[in-house]
């Protein structure tokens, strides 16, 4: 159930992030640019959730280690799928938000 909980309180996370991050590269001008590069530009927001997860687990979280017991698995590997995870999550945070705000309406 904490599992539930703290991957879309990551996916929350992420959106904020990746408006940032979205906004500091339009500003400095680079938004099209990596947008235009044909494998990058689409799976940006995945790339942008891997980095999170990253930068979350440098900074001691051991985010990227919690979620399963894996031990034959790099760090890197658990980085990248914890991110993939996170990243897939963002639906279900949209749809637990919808839920919540018709619950609070009726």
């Amino acid at each position: 159930m904490y599992t539930l909980g703290a991957l879309l309180l990551l996916a929350l996370v992420l959106s904020s992030v990746t408006n940032v991050v979205d906004s500091i590269l339009g500003t400095v001008g680079l938004a099209g640019v990596i947008k235009k590069l044909p494998i990058i530009g689409a799976n940006w927001n995945l790339i942008v959730s891997i980095l999170l997860v990253w930068v979350l687990n440098e900074l001691g979280g051991d985010i990227a280690l919690a979620w399963w017991n894996t031990s034959g698995w790099d760090t890197w590997l658990h980085v990248v799928v914890t991110g993939a995870i996170v990243y897939g999550m963002v639906p279900v945070k949209d749809a637990v938000v919808s839920m919540v705000g018709k619950g609070l309406r009726a």
